[in-house]
This record gives C-alpha cells, sequence and structure tokens, in this order.
C-alpha cells in the first residue's frame, strides 16, 4: 500500500482507504497525468483481439438489458476513459453523452464522440443534471464507483439522471473476494490490489449488493469476468511472483472472452451470472434500476 494510507471497513462491508485526497487532487491527477502517461490498463495502441474485447463488453451489455427490459436508446457514459463503450452504441444509433476528468484517452482512440463530451467532476456533473432534464436509458459507470471520495454519494447523485426504465451499468474491481483470500491464504499473491490514490474504495459481492441496496437500487443481474487470478495458483503462470507474465495472462482473458461470446452469448451471460455468485471473476458488473 502507498505511504501514508490505511485501510478500514465501512458499513457496507466494502474497504475504503483513508485519509481519502481532496475532489481537486483527484481531478489534477486523472486529468493531468493518467491517460497521458499510460498508466493503468490504458495504452496508446490495442491489438485487433483487444479492440474486439472492448466491443463484447457493449454487446454483453445490450444483450443482458434485453434480457431483462427494453430502454430508451440514449447513453450516459461517466468516466468514459477511451470511449470504447460509448462507440459501439454511437455506431449503433444511440445518442451518447460521455463525461470525465480528461479527454485525452477519447482523443486518442475514439476522437468523434468528442463532440458529445463534457469534462469534469462526475459527482458535480450528476448534481447539475436532472431526470427532469434529459432522461437516460442507460448510464455506464465502468470502473469509476473504486477511483472517486465517496462511492455512497456518487451512487445517491446517479439517480438524478435516471427514470423507472432506466437501468445503470455499475462495473468494479472484485477486491478482497473469497478466490482472493483462497490466493493470500496459499501465498500466491499479496494484496495488491489496494492502490491508492488510483482506488480508494475496494468491493466484492456482498459489499457492492449492499451498498447497491443501501443507496435505494434493485440489482437486476450481477455479472463477473474471466477470473485471470486462476493464474497465480501455478508458478509457472503466477504474473504476481513473475510481472513479465502479466501480458500473457492478460492476452488468455482477452481469446477466452471473445471466444465465448461468439460461441453463445445468452449462454455466456448465464455463465457470468453464475460466476459472481461464485465470487470468481477479476470484475463485477452490476445492472441495476430505481428501487
Amino acid at each position: 500500500m502507498a505511504k501514508g494510507y490505511k485501510i478500514s471497513k465501512n458499513t457496507y462491508g466494502y474497504f475504503e482507504v483513508l485519509p481519502k485526497p481532496s475532489v481537486e487532487e483527484l481531478e489534477a491527477h486523472y486529468s493531468q497525468k493518467y491517460y497521458q502517461q499510460s498508466l493503468g490498463s490504458y495504452e496508446r495502441s490495442y491489438s485487433a483481439d483487444e479492440l474486439r474485447y472492448f466491443e463484447v463488453e457493449s454487446d454483453l451489455c445490450l444483450a443482458t438489458i434485453k434480457k431483462y427490459m427494453s430502454l430508451k436508446e440514449s447513453l450516459l457514459d461517466v468516466g468514459c476513459g477511451e470511449g470504447f463503450f460509448a462507440k459501439k452504441l454511437f455506431d449503433m444509433g444511440w445518442s451518447v453523452k460521455c463525461v470525465d476528468f480528461s479527454s485525452e484517452g477519447l482523443s486518442n482512440h475514439n476522437p468523434e464522440l468528442l463532440d458529445f463530451f463534457d469534462q469534469g467532476d462526475l459527482l458535480t456533473y450528476l448534481n447539475n443534471r436532472s431526470v427532469k432534464d434529459s432522461e437516460y436509458g442507460l448510464i455506464n459507470l465502468d470502473n469509476v464507483l473504486e477511483h472517486v471520495v465517496d462511492p455512497e454519494q456518487l451512487l445517491v447523485s446517479l439517480r438524478n439522471v435516471m427514470g423507472p426504465n432506466s437501468i445503470a451499468r455499475i462495473e468494479v474491481p472484485n477486491d478482497f473476494s473469497r478466490f482472493q483470500s483462497l490466493l493470500l491464504s496459499l501465498g500466491c499473491t499479496e494484496e495488491t490490489w489496494v492502490s491508492p490514490p488510483e482506488h480508494m474504495s475496494y468491493f466484492n459481492k456482498n459489499s457492492l449488493v449492499n451498498l447497491l441496496n443501501g443507496t435505494g437500487f434493485e440489482v437486476v443481474s450481477l455479472q463477473a469476468d474471466f477470473p485471470i487470478e486462476q493464474f497465480l495458483l501455478n508458478d509457472n503462470s503466477n504474473y504476481w511472483k513473475d510481472r513479465g507474465l502479466g501480458k500473457a495472462a492478460h492476452l488468455s482473458r482477452v481469446i477466452c472472452t471473445n471466444y465465448m461470446a461468439e460461441v453463445n452469448l445468452e449462454r455466456y451471460i448465464d455463465y457470468k451470472e453464475a460466476a459472481a455468485d461464485l465470487e470468481f471473476g477479476r470484475q463485477l458488473t452490476a445492472y441495476i434500476k430505481l428501487a
């Protein structure tokens, strides 16, 4: 863990780092450093398989929505990053609005979406909007909740842009899961996922659902992605012990995900919902509606 921080479990059951940086410090961090220096998972370029992998995220979302309800084809992408999710829906004829601390990721990969982009603090943006002004069918928060100072307040503010026929897609890393506890007990890794100031909150299946229910949402579907952490069980593929193995593990995730989506998207959703129940996946994706 970065020096100067401690970690504590709150009343919802998720862990958070203390003390937390200010909104201004975070905005400076992400607007000035994150995309420009290819930090985190963001890169300057991607392979064809990786680009398809990004498309699969949108395909899975649309198929999940179709499984449970119909929506107005209007997207608000809060923390849009490089814009791959929004671009797929935009190409399908959806109206889109993208919001983030920085336009750098969008400029590098999907500059055609810059006309639909607003830059600024995400919580401030949500608090300044109202469902009375523009009701969105789908609101996407992809790897946002773990980054913000106050996840509870962000979710409360999210209600401002949701109506009775809206769905929000919330994706977060699956941290302090039962499978991670197993890996720690076997000495396969350490708590490498604790990484302030990038990540300030850490959610697993139970704590994420507790937070969502506690802020007035009903979980329609909870899904987990490819369990990349299984590679940590084998010394020959343990990317924590040998950081040079990380790229190969990631590419395995990409190829397997693309394969399963290609074979049968609906059955892959069933698989992902079961994986969430088993706490066996690196990322959790919750589809939620107003309770």
